[in-house]
């Protein structure tokens, strides 16, 4: 096949994926004329990628404007700036460093959503049609919980999570093992090396392939360059990540010594198993079972710390606090139902309802080992997903080859229907087998006239917040001198993209001593809390009305500090500022005399 009749075929493909790149466009443009980052998130990973190219080292993603003098470690790699800052580095002598920039946080988490509507494309085509593979890559835009992390000027590393686990996933249905094995392991370590979140699923695909390899020596091949490759993989890029910085540092929530000891030790036992063979089930089961004793008893004894969560080490005020109150990484039973409906009430109820119908009518031409796979890993996923909200993401994603099934299979069989209206009718049904959620949610919101105009309070106070919040508002922060300011935890990123200031803390658990002290601030009396102030460095505090961890203060301790400020009344120490538009809310901490 030459060159131009693989671009053919890949044709139809390229232009759904640059359609739905113009609608994710157009839905984000007000998010990209503000030239930041959707979240928190988004934002500080702006702050860390300014602040490699401006020259800090590639192995210190230290934030040097939190928690000054202290600083901020971060857990972040580096790995996912690397296209961001090949794109302004090709961009910026054509059209400036600002707008290069800007291009790269729409660029690259649409050349993300192009891999990944590419290998759901691949995943379909395993099991279907070429027709359903690219229905399916198609409908990868009517996924919420997918194009939520693949849209423009979302550049965390939740995007680049899926397209590895949707990679993961493809090499299973390989035919030649040794290479699949090989490009199996090396994107489980990228996954892992770039968040520890993709463990559970990680372990899942590892599980089969040892499952397999006990019942038939014919998958040990597999299995052995998997467990390599991922071995191998996760030490390079630990090296690349890290260099000699706290290289020997035993942090619980990303790739650290403990983890590659435990994967050295499991590996020294299991893959002289697996190259020798040991034709009996029982000695195999023995070996692999060995294997696990060994790498679990080699973590915990270098890192006990780190059994059983990544966040054992968290001062208890920023868990009772913070952590449980951040939703994404809560089980799904904690979220408000509208978001539940939302999230699962697309590809993934669609997927579950077509694979329980293929397997109770039946399916012609389904090869069943590889559905067997695709059930695997989408009831893994979506396991995953009830105990963690954000891992719904890989569970939609997974589930869109069979959505694919489903609506074609439903527009054909309306289509076929002999009586007009009732085709019509079943037609335009079709459309709620790809959106039912968000569709149900539209619906009632339309007949729901109570909540259009009852609550003009709340609307008012939440329109306040949100030009409170807006990057006009905040950006009016630079008519101060340069300070240390104290903000709410989902302001401090804003604040370090648009501003020069630095701030105490943000929603990032390393800082966590930070964070308590910010905690402290605001819950306890003014006078307690002007110690900490002082102690902290903070020349001003920012606050926006109707701010949840704000409201959050002031309802468990009606005498602390915010609880004081959100009445309107101030200690002496503090003077009200008066920034220019609809700026937040601003004291100047008076030093004492």
């Amino acid at each position: 096949m030459t060159l131009t009749d693989r671009l053919r075929g890949k044709l139809p493909l390229i232009l759904i994926w640059l359609a739905v790149s113009a609608v994710l466009i157009v839905v984000s443009l007000d998010q990209i004329v503000s030239g930041i980052g959707w979240g928190p998130d988004d934002q500080l990973r702006q702050v860390q990628l300014r602040d490699w190219l401006a020259g800090q080292s590639w192995f210190d993603t230290t934030q040097y404007r939190i928690a000054s003098p202290d600083s901020q470690p971060m857990h972040w790699p580096r790995l996912v700036e690397l296209p961001l800052a090949l794109v302004i580095l090709i961009l910026s002598p054509v059209i400036g460093p600002a707008s290069a920039e800007l291009a790269a946080m729409v660029i690259v988490p649409l050349v993300a959503l192009g891999l990944a509507m590419w290998l759901v494309a691949k995943i379909a085509e395993q099991l279907f049609d070429r027709k359903i593979a690219l229905l399916s890559a198609a409908l990868t835009a009517t996924a919420v919980a997918v194009v939520a992390q693949l849209r423009p000027m979302r550049i965390d590393h939740h995007g680049w999570q899926i397209v590895l686990a949707l990679a993961v996933l493809w090499t299973m249905f390989w035919p030649d093992k040794r290479k699949a094995g090989q490009v199996m392991g090396l994107s489980l370590a990228l996954w892992l090396s770039i968040s520890l979140e993709g463990l559970p699923l990680a372990v899942a695909f590892i599980a089969l392939l040892s499952f397999r390899w006990v019942v038939s020596l014919d998958e040990g091949v597999r299995l052995f360059w998997t467990l390599a490759g991922f071995l191998v993989g996760t030490l390079v890029l630990y090296l690349v990540n890290h260099g000699q910085i706290e290289i020997l540092v035993n942090y619980c929530d990303a790739i650290a010594p403990a983890h590659l000891m435990a994967c050295a030790a499991g590996a020294l036992v299991i893959l002289p198993a697996i190259k020798f063979a040991p034709a009996s089930w029982p000695v195999r089961l023995m070996a692999l079972g060995v294997a696990g004793g060994s790498a679990l008893g080699t973590f915990y004894a270098s890192a006990p710390q780190c059994v059983g969560s990544a966040f054992g080490q968290l001062d208890p005020m920023v868990r009772d606090y913070w952590l449980v109150n951040v939703r994404e990484g809560m089980p799904i039973w904690t979220q408000p139902w509208k978001e539940i409906v939302t999230l699962f009430g697309g590809s993934i109820v669609v997927g579950l309802g077509s694979l329980a119908y293929i397997q109770w009518r039946g399916s012609d031409g389904v090869d069943r080992e590889k559905l067997f796979l695709l059930t695997y890993a989408l009831l893994w996923a979506f396991i995953v997903s009830l105990l963690v909200q954000r891992a719904a993401a890989v569970a939609a994603v997974y589930a869109l080859p069979l959505v694919g099934w489903a609506v074609q299979n439903a527009f054909v069989r309306a289509r076929a229907i002999t009586r007009p209206l009732t085709r019509i009718l079943a037609t335009v049904a079709v459309v709620f087998l790809i959106l039912p959620g968000p569709l149900m949610l539209g619906m009632m919101n339309a007949v729901d006239g109570k909540k259009a105009g009852a609550d003009v309070k709340k609307t008012k106070s939440s329109d306040a917040s949100l030009a409170c919040d807006s990057s006009e508002s905040l950006a009016a922060l630079n008519a101060l001198p340069r300070s240390h300011m104290i903000a709410p935890f989902d302001f401090g990123p804003e604040i370090l993209v648009q501003t020069p200031h630095s701030v105490l803390a943000t929603s990032h658990h390393r800082n966590d001593g930070a964070m308590a002290d910010q905690i402290r601030i605001f819950t306890a009396p003014p006078e307690t809390a002007r110690h900490i102030v002082e102690a902290r460095g903070i020349g001003y505090i920012l606050a926006c009305p109707d701010e949840a961890e704000l409201n959050l203060y002031a309802k468990k301790h009606p005498e602390g500090l915010w609880a004081m400020l959100g009445e309107n009344e101030q200690p002496d120490w503090l003077e009200p500022v008066k920034l220019s538009g609809s700026a937040p809310s601003l004291w100047r901490v008076v030093p004492k005399q």
